[in-house]
């Protein structure tokens, strides 16, 4: 109500300057003259006779006199210096309705104060120094209904008694905060047609509230009241009408408490918001909201929740875990806050919010114990949530799947859960959601794909993180300035320097790296093109270097006396001629692949397995063999294998012919042809090499 009757005096600034010396008025509504916070020292006088709303809040003010005002519908003097106002200053204002004198000096309200104002229905006197009230000083204010008398100095309860016994239209009420010592339902001498009552922030020794004296009561505040209330037990009908009660931080006994949460609130069925929010711990049982089948709002402390009224509930200095087994029944709850103070943890069961299918707005200011984190279940009980807030759980890392079932939601508060990341969020399918909330965790480095996943976000605060400043937040800090559619909160203080400096550095990386790239492939054609013969020899050669180590060392054993190489169109000479004569006559044990090569092993294998298993190697020269590709590979594993030769090695299909006629002219060999018709001599000296050394003991014969 106090923030209704505040709303109530509050003008827009205007848009358009009057021609008035401390003034101004509104473009739109002439009648709306604003003069606030000008440093006025008295009324001025050049306000217009048509003006129907007045602001003077925010001055220097200390006086009013009679006509300073002509007609008005509302009048702003709060947060001046006004200590005393003329009889019947205010005389001239009988159409005024709203009239606000908060936060002044007034000590007293004279008999004649109000005079004039048959039509005033909203009285704002509170945060003055007022200490005592004439009988008569509201007999004038003949359809009061909402008076605000809030922080002043009133000790005496005569005065109020009097006020709301005599004018029957007053509804709301406001005495919080003032050194009253009493207030009891006894002290009226009939009913009330109060329907507010806020009674904040005071001490009182004795306090008492019956159904008879305040039937129509809908409205109950109690905040950080300090009394020992007493309530008759047997009264079942008590505050039958409240609606909304506030008991939040109130200072009752154990008994009190107990007594209100037995027999009192169960009774209260058209109550809609309870609030109990409390930092010692309030004593409701098990089942104590039972029969609340209106209550929309429900705001406690999770302190005040225990399975015996007889346990201590009062936090102890620890974190050992307490467990929660309070079942909501509350069918209509659309508004639900909860939250732990102290190091305690709530052991809190699966399905704790199961049966609030209705529920819009869920806070949670709690540390959730490590022994149960919220799963996938937690909140489909809850598919119509619109806000949701979780803030102080900093023993809690979100998974994707506590979300999902969100569908609907559009503002979520993470904050002081001191996370280090966001990362959930693409996978959480937050696809409504509008207002994403993140101060005060421990985010150094954020990745702009994770807001880009949220295609409904419109407002984004990450305020009070440790931000990195530097090139690793480049790509979030663009999409800052960039993006249209999210206002950031504070965006400024990430604009923290000039990305394109990051930009620059990738740019010269990825010409390093694209030119490397275009050398790379120059060179790799160059080799393949003029290379690409003595590269691969020199892979054949490697892998005959290591296999004739790996040989060595195994020891192996020397099966054949010699491995014939021959090209298949040379194979009718090998069987005519080199067989009989060398197997058959001479006794020699010859290798030969179409008869001695493993079947289903490698060629490459058996190739070097045949010369790794033979003494010597006898290669078959042709021109048919110079151009095998699988001949050249025996010779090339010959020659890396044996130091000391018998007949010619040397090239293959992959050396121009002349290279191997150049090898022919400088190494030892037998020339078939050249034997003509010493064949016996040429038989002989192929005993001899294969018996003896590498080197043939007299000079070669040549083939030209």
């Amino acid at each position: 109500m106090e923030l209704l009757f505040s709303l109530l005096f509050l003008l827009p600034r205007p848009s358009w300057l009057y021609s008035l010396h401390n003034c101004t008025v509104d473009s739109t509504e002439p009648q709306k003259i604003a003069c606030n916070d000008h440093k006025l020292c008295r009324i001025p006088l050049d306000i217009p006779k048509s003006a129907m709303f007045l602001d003077l809040s925010w001055n220097n003010i200390y006086l009013i006199r009679q006509n300073d005002f002509s007609e008005l519908q509302t009048l702003d003097l709060g947060n001046n210096h006004i200590s005393h106002v003329e009889d019947a200053a205010f005389s001239h204002l009988s159409c005024l309705t709203a009239l606000s004198l908060n936060d002044n000096r007034l000590t007293n309200l004279t008999e004649h104060m109000f005079t004039g104002l048959s039509n005033l229905s909203a009285l704002n006197l509170r945060d003055n120094q007022i200490k005592s009230i004439s009988e008569s000083a509201f007999v004038p204010l003949t359809r009061l209904q909402v008076l605000f008398l809030s922080a002043n100095a009133l000790s005496s309860i005569k005065s109020i008694t009097n006020i709301v016994s005599f004018y029957r239209s007053l509804k709301t009420l406001s005495l919080s905060a003032n050194p009253l010592t009493s207030f009891e339902s006894e002290q009226f001498s009939f009913p009330c047609n109060i329907t507010d009552l806020h009674l904040r922030k005071m001490s009182l020794l004795r306090f008492a509230l019956h159904s008879d004296v305040f039937p129509h009561l809908q409205t109950l505040l109690l905040t950080a009241l300090y009394t020992d209330l007493q309530w008759d037990v047997s009264d079942k009908a008590f505050l039958k009408a409240l609606r909304r009660l506030d008991l939040s931080f109130t200072h009752f006994s154990d008994e009190t408490y107990q007594l209100i949460f037995q027999r009192r609130i169960r009774n209260m069925t058209r109550l809609t918001e309870l609030l109990l929010e409390s930092d010692r711990g309030t004593l409701v049982e098990e089942g104590g909201f039972d029969g609340l089948t209106n209550l929309t709002t429900l705001n406690y402390s999770l302190l005040a929740l225990t399975s015996s009224s007889s346990a201590d509930v009062r936090p102890a200095s620890s974190s050992r875990g307490r467990s929660f087994q309070q079942n909501f029944n509350l069918p209509s709850l659309q508004t639900l806050s909860l939250r732990v103070f102290y190091d305690i943890c709530f052991i809190w069961p699966k399905g704790f919010l199961r049966g609030l299918d209705d529920l819009k707005v869920l806070s949670l200011q709690l540390c959730f114990c490590p022994f149960w984190p919220p799963d996938s279940e937690t909140f489909s009980h809850t598919p119509h949530l619109l806000n949701l807030k979780i803030v102080k759980n900093v023993n809690w890392i979100p998974a994707p799947q506590v979300f999902q079932p969100l569908t609907v939601l559009q503002t979520l508060d993470l904050s002081d859960n001191q996370l280090k990341s966001v990362d959930f969020l693409p996978e959480a399918n937050l696809t409504q959601l509008q207002t994403l909330i993140l101060q005060r965790n421990d985010l150094s480095v954020l990745n702009e794909r994770v807001f880009e996943a949220l295609p409904s976000l419109r407002h984004l605060d990450l305020s009070e993180n440790p931000f990195v400043c530097n090139c690793s937040n480049a790509d979030f800090i663009n999409w800052v300035i960039r993006n249209r559619q999210v206002y950031v909160n504070g965006a400024f203080q990430y604009r923290c320097f000039d990305v394109r400096s990051c930009w620059e550095s990738v740019g010269f990386l990825c010409f390093i790296c694209s030119s490397a790239l275009v050398l790379l492939t120059l060179l790799s054609t160059f080799l393949h093109h003029f290379l690409r013969f003595h590269l691969l020899y020199g892979f054949y050669l490697l892998r005959a270097l290591l296999y004739d180590r790996q040989q060595r060392r195994r020891g192996s054993a020397e099966i054949y006396d010699a491995f014939v190489s021959y090209n298949v169109h040379d194979e009718e000479w090998v069987y005519r001629e080199l067989l009989p004569e060398l197997e058959g006559r001479q006794g020699w044990k010859l290798c030969l692949h179409h008869r001695d090569f493993e079947p289903g092993k490698a060629i490459m294998e058996n190739i070097v397995d045949a010369i790794y298993s033979s003494r010597k190697t006898l290669c078959v020269i042709s021109h048919q063999y110079l151009l095998s590709e699988w001949c050249s590979r025996e010779i090339k594993m010959a020659r890396c294998c044996f130091s000391s030769y018998t007949f010619p090695h040397g090239s293959s299909c992959y050396y121009p012919f002349f290279r191997m006629r150049k090898q022919l002219r400088s190494r030892t060999y037998l020339s078939w042809s050249g034997a003509r018709g010493h064949r016996g001599l040429f038989w002989e000296r192929v005993r001899r090499a294969l018996q003896s050394g590498a080197q043939l003991p007299t000079p070669p014969l040549r083939d030209v």
